[in-house]
């Protein structure tokens, strides 16, 4: 079954999150994981929903309980089943490394929250032809760090930074070359075969070709699914191919 999540960011006032949980409710998605990650003061408008549930980030004091954070048991009681870490805004501008990065992961697998693990290249690593040695580096000093049983309950999405918001055409052999590297290095170190998703301005006018990769597990997408109507697109897509 293939994935798609979507991350609605810090989008959406309270009244438009509500409009927009009427209009998934007519979204066919029995043949695919549909993985919603709103912000997280929005989580309770869809605990009963039967979309999975997934956090956009984990506090990383979250055993301190400090004022401003949102505690792990918090994000049960909502039945959230998932949690975004790594993403190349948190990984730039809050500057998170690798040592914050598994404390988090680990603190959610902990507690049964499933990982959505994010790396990808920045252009300018791209430019200098070190794409490879970036995406082995982020996710060696994190899974070297972790047992299988955990590792099992991990997605791993490659969304280059590059290609978000701003790319009308994909290099497809690029995207399929890369995600062949990210499955093949994860089968030879650690004897697993992990569902890859891919990122990176997904729409339904682009999603066919990248569909026709067969190596795609599915998607993380933001921009083009605050339309929802654009989900229930998608997913059409995906449960015909």
């Amino acid at each position: 079954m293939k994935y798609l999540i979507c991350n609605l960011k810090a989008n959406k006032t309270y009244e438009e999150m509500l409009e927009y949980k009427d209009a998934l409710t007519n979204i066919n998605h029995e043949k695919i994981n549909l993985i919603l990650a709103p912000s997280s003061i929005y989580l309770p408008l869809f605990k009963d929903s039967h979309i999975n549930l997934c956090v956009q980030d984990i506090d990383s004091n979250e055993k301190l309980n400090l004022t401003g954070d949102i505690s792990i048991h918090q994000l049960k009681s909502l039945d959230v089943k998932y949690a975004i870490i790594g993403h190349y805004e948190r990984r730039k501008y809050y500057k998170e490394s690798e040592i914050d990065l598994l404390s988090k992961i680990k603190d959610a697998l902990e507690n049964d929250i499933k990982v959505i693990y994010c790396v990808g290249e920045s252009l300018e690593e791209a430019s200098r032809r070190v794409e490879y040695q970036v995406l082995e580096r982020q996710i060696a000093r994190i899974f070297n760090k972790l047992n299988n049983e955990e590792l099992k309950n991990i997605i791993i999405a490659y969304e280059p930074s590059y290609l978000i918001g701003n790319v009308t055409t994909h290099n497809l052999l690029k995207i399929r070359s890369m995600i062949l590297f990210i499955k093949k290095l994860v089968k030879d170190y650690y004897g697993l075969e992990l569902p890859v998703v891919f990122g990176g301005s997904i729409k339904p006018e682009n999603v066919d070709d990248l569909l026709n990769l067969k190596l795609i597990d599915g998607f993380i997408i933001c921009s083009s699914i605050l339309n929802p109507e654009n989900i229930s697109k998608i997913a059409q897509k995906m449960t015909t191919r």
